[in-house]
Formats: structure tokens, sequence, C-alpha cells
């Protein structure tokens, strides 16, 4: 069996970027990593292999033809979310790939892909909690689906009632989000297929975690997951249950990026914690230009403070 290639889509380069790369290649040493970006993460990272988006943008560029936006996230995020499943679409077509694995740039891997990911070759795509695709594995023809399938519902008249019915209840309500990449993975498994598989369920004592901020039925500690640290590896608690489960990896969505070296490990898999530890994070260069750079971002964009405002409020 060849290797499951590692497909990220991502613009820009972040501070949590090369870290979530450097752990991919820590437990992956023979996979493929494909990082389809733009010039910023040109010639940054020599472990994994750097493709120009723009060479893979056709299908992306025709959806964006017809894209509506109906959230109340930016009309730029929304629309990338959606046009990355284009690109990879492009992007595995130029290479011949069959299955692959398309990583959020905000996941961090505690596993062998090859391992873990081969018993789910059966599925279109695995996926977690509400649709969410931050570690999905596909193959070309599910991913040809998929994309056909998200041109049908901007391009069908009834597709796209059906679409603005949904958000009109997220205006109604004064609800922040709308449709997404999620609703169309939603959607996908009652129209298309139900061959889709939910890796965030625990499965012989392991899962892949939905996000580090929800709980999941886990063990909770101000405001994330409380993770256990078993043999270098992050355990989560069940609270039916008292067990421990073993997380493939952790989505650090939003903010918790900041805290990204609570989860790190070494490059002998070691992780370490402690007062001196998180004081040298918390005063490193990457921590506070990153939250600088956030600051910055609210500044030019106070939509921002405003939804933040509404959730945590929420």
């Amino acid at each position: 069996m060849n290797s499951i290639p590692v497909i990220i889509v991502h613009k820009g380069n972040p501070f949590y970027l090369k870290f979530v790369l450097k752990q991919i290649r820590l437990y992956n040493p023979n996979n493929r990593i494909c990082l389809i970006s733009d010039y910023s993460t040109k010639n940054k990272y020599d472990f994994v292999e750097h493709y120009d988006w723009r060479n893979y943008s056709v299908g992306a560029s025709t959806f964006e033809k017809i894209y509506i936006h109906m959230s109340s996230n930016t009309y730029e995020f929304e629309l990338i979310c959606f046009q990355r499943w284009f690109i990879v679409r492009d992007f595995i077509r130029a290479h011949g790939l069959t299955h692959f694995l398309c990583l959020d740039s905000d996941v961090l891997l505690y596993c062998n892909i090859d391992k873990v990911y081969s018993r789910y070759f059966q599925y279109d795509f695995t996926i977690g909690d509400g649709g969410l695709p931050h570690c999905s594995l596909f193959n070309n023809e599910s991913i040809d689906k998929l994309c056909n399938y998200i041109t049908a519902l901007y391009s069908v008249e009834s597709n796209l009632i059906r679409l603005k019915s949904y958000y009109k209840i997220f205006e109604i309500k004064s609800l922040l989000g709308g449709v997404c990449d999620m609703t169309a993975l939603l959607w996908y498994q009652t129209d298309i297929s139900d061959n889709v598989i939910n890796i965030s369920l625990p499965f012989n004592g392991s899962c892949f975690d939905n996000n580090i901020s929800s709980p999941d039925s886990f063990e909770m500690k101000k405001g994330k997951k409380k993770i256990y640290w078993k043999e270098n590896l992050p355990h989560g608690k069940l609270l039916d249950s008292n067990s421990f489960i073993q997380f493939n990896c952790i989505h650090l969505q939003g903010r918790t990026k900041y805290s990204i070296y609570e989860y790190l490990v070494d490059e002998n898999k070691v992780h370490h914690s402690g007062f001196w530890y998180t004081l040298k994070w918390l005063l490193s260069k990457d921590i506070v230009c990153a939250r600088l750079n956030g600051v910055r971002k609210v500044i030019n964009n106070p939509q921002l403070l405003i939804n933040f405002i509404k959730a945590k409020l929420k």
C-alpha cells in the first residue's frame, strides 16, 4: 500500500503552521506533505512539498462566479473554505492521487496516518461532528462528487431556495454563522451518500478531537478539554464512564492556537509542561507577534470583535 499523502490548503504563514507541519512529519516520516499555499511559505519548510495554489485554481475561480454569501463570517473566509475543495480536486487530478488526507492547518497530529486511516478506505470521506472536515480522508471519486454537489447547491434554483431558507433562520434569531462548507458536507450525507464516517466518536480507545474548546462528553478545564498525557500522548476523560480516550489529533480552532505550545511534543515525541516551559512560550517571539497581529486584525475588521462579543454573551 502506498503511503497516504497529506494535503493542506492554506494562504499565508501564521506562527502555528510550522509546528503543525513539523508534528505531521514527526509521526509520519515517509508520507508526502503537500502544502498548497502562496508565496509566503515558499522555501520556508524543506520537509514539505510546496505548491502554488494559483496553479490549481481553475475550479475555485469558476465557483467564485456563482457563490452567494450567506453567513455572519466574512465573505473572504467562507469563500476560501468552499474553494479549497475545488483546489484539492484540481490538485489530485494533476498528480494522479487516489486516497489522500485533507488536514486543516490548525490540527496537531499524534498518529501514523497510514496505520489509522487505512480502515476508512471504503468510505466516501471521514468527518467530525457537525460536518467538520478538519482531518478528512477522501478519495478521487468522492472529492469529485463533493465538488459537483457544492456547484449544484449554488447553481440549481431549488437548492438556492433551500440555502436561503436555511440562512433565514440565522438572520431571524440573530445567530452567528450560516451557510458554510460544513453545511454542504452534512447535506451531502442525505442528498448524495451516507457512506461517511464520524471519526470524532471514540473507537477502540481513540478518536480525533473535533475541537479542543468543545466538550464532546469529555472533562473540561478552563474552557478546553482537560488533557491527560499518558506515555506522551494526549488523552481525554469521558464524563459518563471516567474512561480515558486517546486523541489522534487536537484541533486548535480560533484563539486556542495561541496555546499550541501546551500540546506539542519534541523531536523525541516527549511532551513538556511546567512554569518555566510555559513562561518561555508566552514570552516567545512567535506568541507575542501572533497576539499583536490578532489585535491588528480586530482594529482593521471590527466585525471580528462584534462576533467575538456575541459568542461570549450566548
